[in-house]
């Protein structure tokens, strides 16, 4: 498992994700319209996960882009609140095309090493620090959503401390220039 999360760890952009031009124009919900599912393809040379895409909900926007709302558990460069430009199949899915602009959250995962560990106790001690995540219970993993207000020193910090103990590794899914200083 160590492997796996040192080679993903260095991947930037899914296939098929392009980090386009930023778009002046703010995309605003589209009113009454319900959230719709995007499909991102990840990497199927990890050979993690076992699936060749990851689904994501999103909003609709006045601007013909989507917002994501949601914290992705396997994709690279995508965190809530992006707004993402996503085109549809023959099937009319919505595939992820590329970031357009960021909403300011940060995308961090652990996958707990330490089978005693509960997902439920790893939870509550990223609580104790004002952060919440989704967890996914089959693979050990807990998905983050760390939005700007947070205190990512002290995050970072309990991050290192898992790793160090030898009960989890983390990857940086979506993170920025102030994470990687810390």
């Amino acid at each position: 498992m160590k492997w796996f999360f040192r080679r993903v760890q260095r991947r930037v952009l899914e296939p098929g994700i392009k980090s386009h031009p930023l778009v002046e124009d703010e995309g605003v919900a589209v009113e009454g319209a319900p959230h719709v599912k995007v499909r991102v393809l990840l990497d199927p040379e990890t050979g993690w996960p076992d699936t060749e895409s990851e689904g994501l909900w999103a909003l609709p926007l006045t601007n013909g882009l989507f917002r994501l709302e949601n914290t992705p558990f396997f994709a690279f460069a995508l965190s809530n609140g992006n707004e993402i430009s996503a085109s549809p199949d023959d099937d009319g899915v919505l595939w992820v095309t590329g970031v357009v602009r960021r909403g300011g959250s940060l995308t961090v995962r652990i996958i707990t090493i330490d089978r005693t560990d509960s997902l439920e106790g790893v939870a509550a001690e990223f609580r104790a620090i004002g952060v919440a995540g989704q967890g996914f219970r089959e693979a050990r993993l807990m998905a983050f959503d760390l939005r700007p207000d947070y205190d990512l020193p002290a995050i970072k910090k309990v991050l290192k401390a898992g790793v160090a103990s030898g009960r989890w590794y983390y990857e940086e899914g979506d993170v920025d220039e102030v994470w990687q200083a810390l």
